[in-house]
């Protein structure tokens, strides 16, 4: 039973022996404080900041030095007066570079348990920062009918941007690097949609929400009396072009075995179209006509 106590005592004192080397000779960590995506300014001089914490117990603190090294070019990094786990340096990125991949070094010495002292040195995992050199300042209007072309003002657009309008992407004209311009799609009216303007390195882009107004459809004539067999023509018309894909226009009636009608839609960048009506089983009614962000109309159909 002794012998078993002592076995467990030797086992208890070796293992934590270990437990303090290894926490009293623990690396440092890097924190590193650099955003990721970072906005360009005119002279090309970017900060990098990473937070070092120190555990080794055995550190000479006064020994502690703090590298970034850049695409090879090592760079000393500065200790904040206020705050010592911070560490930080200017690095000016080479003309023509929109990114730069970089990690941290530190170099320090430690005393071991014999007394002697090692020279450490550790790394940090490989980063790197981009540029954002683009940004969207605002929309001309926050609100309009379906068809308006609203501008969007920013710096760094490119003619592979797009504008997206809740879920519906608009058609988008690029007029520079610092104006785009976006088509409003066909939306319910009276609701507020977030715009997003979609292209880059680095996603979608935020603009706001863009309220969709009520747009009158034009309908002429208000009302057919047609024979039977016979063909009348129901005009429709809007304000602005139709965006992208078309504007569809509903059309129900109360009499669908007395009116033969196609489909109605007024083609993308057209502000007309032109329906034919075919009379056929006599009847009275109506038609209801209906498309998306337009206040509604009807006509009153007689056919004979």
């Amino acid at each position: 039973m002794i012998m078993k106590f002592v076995s467990k005592l030797i086992t208890f004192s070796i293992l934590s022996a270990s437990l303090w080397l290894i926490s009293g000779c623990r690396q440092p960590n890097f924190i590193n404080l650099t955003s990721k995506n970072v906005s360009q300014n005119p002279s090309g001089i970017y900060t990098l900041q990473t937070e070092l914490e120190i555990q080794d117990r055995g550190i000479k603190t006064k020994t502690v030095e703090v590298f970034a090294v850049v695409g090879g070019e090592k760079l000393v990094m500065v200790q904040d007066d206020l705050n010592e786990e911070l560490w930080s340096c200017d690095y000016k990125l080479p003309s023509g570079f929109d990114e730069a991949t970089y990690y941290f070094e530190a170099v320090y010495s430690s005393v071991l348990d014999n007394g002697n002292v090692s020279e450490r040195r550790v790394t940090s995992d490989l980063q790197v920062f981009r540029l954002e050199n683009r940004y969207v300042g605002n929309l001309a209007s926050y609100r309009g009918p379906v068809g308006a072309e609203i501008a969007v003002q920013g710096r760094g657009l490119t003619k592979y941007d797009t504008i997206k309008v809740g879920e519906q992407d608009a058609t988008t004209r690029y007029l520079s690097e610092n104006e785009l311009r976006f088509v409003v799609p066909a939306l319910p009216s009276g609701l507020d949609y977030p715009v997003k303007l979609v292209g880059g390195a680095h996603g979608a882009l935020d603009l706001g929400n863009f309220r969709v107004d009520e747009s009158r459809l034009g309908v002429s004539p208000n009302s057919l009396e047609i024979q039977s067999g016979d063909t009348a023509t129901l005009l429709f018309k809007i304000d602005y072009q139709a965006p992208a894909g078309g504007l569809p226009i509903d059309v129900k009636t109360n009499i669908p075995n007395s009116v033969i009608m196609p489909e109605a839609i007024i083609a993308e960048g057209d502000m007309t179209v032109n329906i034919p009506i075919k009379g056929d089983e006599a009847g009275e009614g109506k038609l209801v006509i209906s498309a998306p962000g337009f206040e509604g109309a009807e006509v009153t159909v007689k056919v004979f």
